[in-house]
């Protein structure tokens, strides 16, 4: 558990390498913030339309090779994009950062799904959420201490990428494939149509797969579109400089961290459909006070802390549902579908907010997420029905 942690730290650590620098983007390439989100929005298409064969991958090689190789792709397109001279080469580089980003949920929630019952999943959950909240929190606060040093957004990118190739072979020469796969990897790689045929035939197709892709959808517009804009939105909201906003975002994502570990046994102690519903209420009351919350640095930090907290607080309860559905034979594939559908989320989240932003108002694009919550929360109790 403590490898998958450190390894969901590291990728969500890569997924938000680029917003906490999207000001600084927009400048250097001379691009406006619709254009910037679409890299993001680039990012996640690829990452969402590569989940489901990395799920059905790792179902038959084994995780452990799935990640490590999405690892280390990953942090290629990192590299990648502090190398890009061009805006179209920094799509290029989200390509590539996409095809590696869509291997670990798949692989490492299916794995966690594998080795823990379901009375502890919940638990299990928000340990393994913790660790991409810590990586994502650190995102920031990493970089954009890294730019004060040297005043270079692209060593920043460069220094980073390095270390998700180390951990990638730390990582492969100490995990253990938490169920009895084949030792011969010959035999488990899938070379047959057939062979994927048949699983997607023993797919237990049912109404709570809906359920479970639209939730995840839903909290993937939020997400995607906070991890994106929330430094924009302090720095043009509040005319504080770059690292005051990165310093929002870091809190925010600390928020994120701290109801994360905690929400995970609760998740095992109450209705996880009830307790989404809430979550997603709680989250999007607190995103309308966006709209008209004076841009005050004490209750800009307050504020975000406690977005943190409830929107990411909807993770782990969301995992522990889809944990307590998965089974072995199918667990990567359950957990890819559901991803898939939160990878979209994160794809259009930055686009259409993006957009929202060029054409009205950084105070009414930010709450509009609002939105989002009311639709997830409908979700959830729906859900109620299956």
């Amino acid at each position: 558990m403590g490898l998958i942690a450190i390894a969901h730290a590291l990728h969500e650590f890569y997924c938000v390498a680029l917003p906490p620098i999207i000001p600084l983007i927009v400048i250097d390439f001379d691009i406006s913030y619709a254009q910037a989100g679409w890299l993001v929005t680039v990012f996640y298409v690829v990452y969402a339309v590569f989940q489901l064969p990395a799920g059905i991958i790792a179902d038959k090689i084994g995780k452990r090779y799935v990640l490590g190789f999405g690892l280390v792709l990953l942090a290629v397109g990192v590299f990648l994009a502090s190398r890009a001279d061009t805006y179209q080469a920094l799509l290029l580089s989200q390509v590539v950062a996409g095809v590696g980003g869509s291997t670990y949920h798949p692989a490492g929630l299916s794995a966690v799904s594998d080795l823990e019952a379901d009375d502890t999943a919940g638990k299990a959950m928000g340990f393994h959420g913790l660790g991409g909240a810590i990586g994502t929190a650190l995102a920031p606060a990493v970089i954009g201490g890294i730019i004060l040093i040297t005043d270079s957004w692209r060593f920043s990118l460069s220094l980073i990428a390095v270390v998700g190739v180390v951990y990638a072979v730390v990582f492969h020469s100490k995990f253990a494939e938490p169920d009895n796969v084949i030792d011969n990897v010959e035999k488990k790689i899938v070379t047959k149509g057939e062979n994927i045929r048949n699983q997607l035939k023993n797919f237990p197709w049912d109404p709570w797969v809906v359920g479970l892709v639209t939730v995840n959808f839903l909290l993937g517009v939020e997400i995607g579109a906070a991890r994106t804009f929330t430094t924009s939105y302090v720095f043009l909201r509040s005319s504080e400089v770059v690292s005051f906003a990165n310093t929002v975002f870091f809190v925010m994502l600390v928020g994120a961290g701290v109801s994360t570990i905690v929400i995970g046994p609760l998740a095992d102690m109450f209705d996880k459909r009830n307790l989404g519903a809430l979550t997603f209420i709680v989250t999007g009351f607190l995103l309308l006070l966006t709209g008209i919350i004076p841009p005050n640095r004490i209750l800009l930090l307050g504020l975000f802390f406690l977005i943190g907290a409830m929107m990411w607080t909807t993770v782990p309860v969301m995992n522990a549902l889809t944990s307590v559905y998965a089974k072995r034979d199918f667990s990567g594939m359950l957990f890819a579908l559901t991803l898939t559908g939160s990878a979209l989320g994160n794809s259009v989240g930055p686009f259409v907010f993006g957009l929202i932003l060029e054409r009205t108002d950084i105070a009414i694009a930010y709450p509009a997420m609002a939105i989002f919550s009311v639709a997830g929360a409908i979700a959830f109790l729906a859900m109620k029905r299956f």
